[in-house]
């Protein structure tokens, strides 16, 4: 397999250890490091070209700080706002055209922030900061679960659940409200009310939907963790699903592939990790009291299951390995995404990451290749009824499989290709027309911050 880079011809944002989203074709930079030890500003930074400078100071400016969010936090002073404060080592994903952000570390000791759970918003249409304070996993009570105070973790999101059960209708307190409803809002036949239905409608993203998933990470204890976590926005509250297999980590990365999570790499405090996919299969609840139906909830499906490179037969029966295979070298850090091609192929692509950890304050050794794993589809798509044409036939389907991806510049004409680094931050461009990863920032071998962007591409 081929790909291409090719760099994002904007002026340079450095940072190591921030977040990286792109909404509707924009990229949002946060937090993280811009020089050693300093934690950059709590400004959203939205990478413009020269001519378009009053648009990007009007996004940094809007996402100053703003008023409480409809009592889903507690009220601030207009002057400060609800803006997260400065963090390094926090994880973010989207929903919509929303970006979910949770921990990392800060203040004058930068220890992992402690805020009970709390989870920061930013619409992008707006262009402003919220936040999310869960609630108790049973009304009215007093213990609220939510993941401990972390950095280093990792991210993703899925817009499930989302068709929930519409509220039962309000009984009429009259026959003439049975018949006629709320003449109080819809008026009579021959003078009806306008504006009621647009008055009372209720934007889906501010109503909230999907479900944020925060893993692994270092605790404030300097301790890591294998824990996994899931924030469903609707509801505002925290569940604990299964713990992850293996050492606990941090810097390692996770995506969603379908219903999938996937997992690869970390480092465990002395070793960078590998030779290991773990994935968990998610299942959304569903409610139907034959009045009613919708969606609740989305949970695990089974325990966690993993792919091995050395003990292929051990490997998961759901997605098998190929025994003979190469394999990615172990890695934290890294940029881990899922895309899908044409016919519902889906391909998980590794980038980058550090090799080897540095002394402290340095990066270490760094990786400057790309692999991608090709993993089954999920339901009837064109893929997968491929695949299964293959296997009659006794010719092998790709899937299982690991595939070193031989880059090159995206135009011939210029030979620039990116450094490997570390302690990066990714995007897909997954609501655009075409399929590709961005990559910004990070530490390269010589310790040195990059802020230039780059767009992979595959072939």
């Amino acid at each position: 397999m081929r790909g291409t880079w090719e760099r994002i011809d904007l002026p340079p944002v450095p940072r190591s250890s921030h977040s990286l989203d792109i909404v509707s074709g924009c990229a949002y930079i946060f937090g993280g490091e811009s020089n050693s030890h300093e934690p950059a500003d709590n400004d959203m930074v939205e990478p413009a070209d020269k001519e378009s400078d009053d648009d990007f100071e009007d996004a940094e400016e809007a996402a100053k700080p703003t008023a409480a969010d409809k009592g889903k936090g507690r009220a601030t002073d207009d002057r400060l706002g609800q803006v997260p404060p400065p963090r390094v080592g926090h994880a973010t994903a989207v929903i919509g055209s929303r970006i979910f952000l949770f921990g990392g570390r800060g203040g004058p000791d930068m220890k992992p922030l402690d805020e009970g759970g709390r989870v920061w918003v930013f619409d992008t249409r707006t262009r402003l900061w919220t936040y999310l304070d869960p609630v108790p996993a049973v009304k009215g009570g007093s213990i609220i679960p939510h993941p401990a105070p972390r950095c280093y973790h990792s991210a993703a999101a899925t817009d499930r659940p989302r068709d929930f059960a519409p509220p039962p209708p309000t009984k009429p307190k009259s026959w003439q409200e049975w018949a006629l409803g709320d003449t109080s809002k819809t008026g009579i036949p021959q003078d009806p009310i306008v504006g009621n239905v647009a008055e009372s409608a209720v934007d889906e993203e501010t109503n909230g939907y999907g479900t944020f998933f925060v893993h692994a990470g270092c605790l404030a204890s300097g301790d890591r963790t294998s824990d996994l976590w899931a924030f469903d926005v609707h509801s505002r509250m925290w569940t604990e699903l299964p713990a992850a297999p293996g050492p606990a980590r941090s810097g390692t990365s996770i995506c969603i592939s379908k219903s999938r999570i996937f997992r690869f790499g970390g480092f465990d405090g002395q070793n960078e990790l590998g030779g290991q996919i773990d994935f968990l299969n998610l299942e959304v609840e569903i409610f139907d009291d034959r009045v009613t139906r919708g969606e609740v909830a989305v949970r695990a499906r089974g325990p966690w299951q993993s792919i091995l490179e050395d003990v292929p037969e051990a490997s998961s029966r759901e997605i098998p390995s190929e025994s003979v295979q190469a394999w990615p070298a172990p890695r934290s850090v890294s940029s881990l995404e899922a895309i899908t091609f044409g016919g519902g192929t889906e391909y998980l692509v590794l980038t980058m990451g550090e090799a080897s950890p540095g002394t402290e304050g340095h990066a270490g050794k760094s990786h400057n290749d790309v692999w991608v794993f090709q993993v089954p589809p999920v339901g009837m798509t064109a893929a997968s009824l491929k695949a299964a044409m293959f296997s009659a036939v006794g010719r092998k389907t790709g899937e299982g499989k690991w595939t070193k991806v031989t880059m090159g510049p995206y135009d011939d004409e210029v030979l620039e290709m990116p450094r490997g680094r570390g302690w990066l931050a990714s995007a897909p461009m997954s609501d655009l027309e075409e399929t590709g990863i961005v990559i910004w920032g990070g530490l390269d071998d010589n310790n040195r911050r990059r802020g230039e962007g780059w767009i992979l591409r595959l072939a």
